[in-house]
């Protein structure tokens, strides 16, 4: 049904906007504005957000751009493309009616949505899928999907493989931007519904407290006023285990219909993006379908500039100048490609950070540098594992025994984040490269202090050569605590001679889960156990002469939600306990960091 007809408002060609109410197979009416020519049949690109149709993401932007393009503007590149171009408001958001269930409405709504975009008249029966983020996540929940799967999709920066894997929870710790998240889309909310002072009351809340004092369900929550966000937050924080909730369509892709699907399917990801390992995953279990894969350096989605965190990774960064146009030139062509048929760009383009000298420019952001490469798959063929013992501050290549290292990890004074691969997380926390010297850590580079005693820090000799890796470094460890239950956190660090020590990767493991995730297994006081901590996937250049660093903690706050130490059940507001923790490490039972080194080239 036609609501309305009409024009936007500084469109070059003046394309036409309908506005149409789909229904859904519940009865509910979800709302989409319609571009293009509908007096003709023409291809359709359909994009699904809850962020309100009008409202761009903050990808949407060309290099240097300081704004996002607007809707018209995006709509329009698409119709002069030769598409018709939908954006539609996900289920209980902006005009759409319904109640907003995250992730998990998005199967069916997204399969009835193009069931009903191939039966009008003009559509000529070939839908695709674009969008970022969680537009991603609404494409990822259809690929496979046995209703009605698009004819291509390009998951930007989103999209679960396994959410309790990665993307809600990793390694048993919940991901605390799904808390930001919900505080920032219940007030976008709420501005959009016009109770400016519901927004105004939850912005004066302090929501790095809130954080603190977590975690949020009825009753303790900033987000009372808000209870659809308040009650999915609830439940992903209380679902523990690894159980049938997390194989639910929209937080998890089944593999074995992935494998089959012949979807065109274009992935793009960042190695400071929380979607990293589940679009990576996504585009490895694809078998059948042709598939591309970009992997960038960039924060969440913002490829329009070199700069990530406090580093600068060089012009050839930007898609415009290293990849030879913008992502949004890259998407179109992806989508004329598979429209007419032609061959399409297949394998992996990663960009390999390092290279550069480490000083700061004009601006004060470090110089790292970086180039692009090409891989036929993920990881490159040429991978091989590195293994480099952790014992008494040192990273060995020989297998050594030393006293165990300790470290006291108190949960409301927990080790605070400082980049990574993070989404959603501002004002509270920043993704991307920074300087763990200058900004946290302050380490002395002859004697791996810290400032805080709740860090242990070890590091190689200077490197003798280049080194290059590219893959999800690991460490396997032996750890002993006085709590049934405690996290081990990594994070790998290029450090610069005298320089910079920046962050390449980063994970997390809840031990209660080290024998897997479907059921709590809690430590005996004092008894060492083992437990592999997985890192996101990050792409790097070590030069000659600068160290390989790996920390090791007990929490990345706020990153990742506080373990109170207790062994209590997850998702529970309860008391907390200092913990007193052993990394132990001798030659028959080392504890090691796994390397994927590459050759340099």
């Amino acid at each position: 049904m036609t609501v309305h007809d009409g024009t936007i408002e500084g469109m070059k060609d003046a394309a036409p906007c309908c506005v149409f109410s789909t229904p859904m197979r519940d009865g509910t009416l979800l709302t989409a504005d319609v571009y293009g020519p509908l007096g003709e049949r023409r291809p359709v690109v359909l994009e699904r957000t809850p962020y309100g149709r009008r409202r761009t993401a903050q990808s949407e932007r060309y290099a240097g751009m300081e704004k996002s393009l607007s809707r018209d503007r995006i709509a329009e590149r698409f119709v002069e493309a030769g598409f018709i171009y939908a954006v539609q408001d996900c289920r209980g958001c902006g005009d759409s009616g319904g109640r907003f269930l995250k992730y998990l409405q998005e199967p069916k709504d997204g399969a009835d949505t193009i069931g009903w975009l191939r039966r009008q008249e003009w559509c000529d029966g070939f839908v695709a899928m674009t969008g970022f983020s969680y537009g991603a996540a609404c494409q990822m929940s259809l690929v496979g999907c046995e209703d009605e799967e698009p004819d291509a999709v390009i998951p930007d920066c989103g999209g679960f493989s396994d959410a309790y894997r990665s993307g809600i929870r990793q390694g048993g710790a919940l991901a605390m931007k799904q808390a930001t998240w919900a505080h920032a889309q219940a007030i976008r909310d709420m501005v959009a519904s016009g109770d400016i002072l519901a927004a105004d009351a939850l912005r004066a809340q302090d929501l790095e407290q809130w954080l603190l004092n977590s975690p949020w369900i009825a009753g303790h929550s900033p987000l009372e006023n808000a209870v659809e966000h308040r009650d999915n937050l609830a439940a992903f924080w209380q679902a523990g285990e690894d159980s049938d909730f997390w194989r639910a369509p929209g937080l998890w892709t089944d593999k074995t219909k992935l494998a089959q699907s012949r979807t065109p399917s274009f992935f793009v990801t960042s190695w400071y993006d929380t979607s990293s390992v589940s679009v990576i995953e996504n585009f490895q279990a694809m078998l059948a379908a042709p598939k591309r894969l970009v992997i960038g350096p960039w924060d969440h989605g913002a490829r329009f500039t070199s700069v990530g965190g406090g580093v600068d990774f060089g012009r050839s960064s930007v898609p415009e100048d290293g990849l030879g146009g913008s992502m949004l030139d890259l998407r179109l062509e992806w989508l004329q490609a598979v429209r007419d048929g032609r061959a399409l760009p297949l394998g992996v383009t990663y960009f390999e950070m390092g290279g550069g000298g480490g000083h700061l420019d004009a601006n004060g952001h470090i110089k790292h540098g970086g180039r692009w490469r090409e891989a036929a798959s993920w990881p490159p063929d040429d991978s091989r594992p590195l293994t480099l013992q952790l014992s008494e501050g040192r990273l060995h290549v020989d297998r050594v025994t030393a006293e165990p290292s300790r470290w006291i990890s108190d949960p409301d004074t927990p080790v605070p984040t400082l980049g990574g691969a993070i989404n959603s997380g501002e004002p509270v926390m920043s993704g991307g490269m920074w300087d763990q010297n200058a900004v946290f850590a302050m380490v002395d580079d002859a004697e791996n202090r810290s400032q805080r005693d709740d860090v242990l820090i070890f590091m190689s000799a200077p490197l003798e050569e280049d080194l290059a890796i590219a893959g999800a470094p690991f460490a396997d460890v032996w750890i002993s605590a006085d709590c049934p239950d405690v996290d081990i956190t990594m994070k790998l660090i290029d450090c610069y001679p005298n320089g910079p020590a920046l962050n390449l990767s980063d994970g997390i493991l809840r031990l209660r889960y080290r024998e897997g995730f479907d059921a709590a297994v809690m430590m005996a006081p004092g008894e060492a156990v083992s437990a592999r901590v997985i890192g996101t996937p990050c792409a790097n250049l070590f030069r000659k002469g600068h160290r390989i660093r790996v920390d090791i903690a007990a929490s990345n706050f706020p990153n990742f939600d506080i373990n109170p130490q207790t062994g209590g059940p997850q998702g529970v507001p309860q008391k907390r306990q200092i913990a007193e923790i052993k990394l132990h490490s001798t030659a028959d039972e080392p504890s090691l960091l796994t390397l994927p080194v590459r050759s340099v080239q």
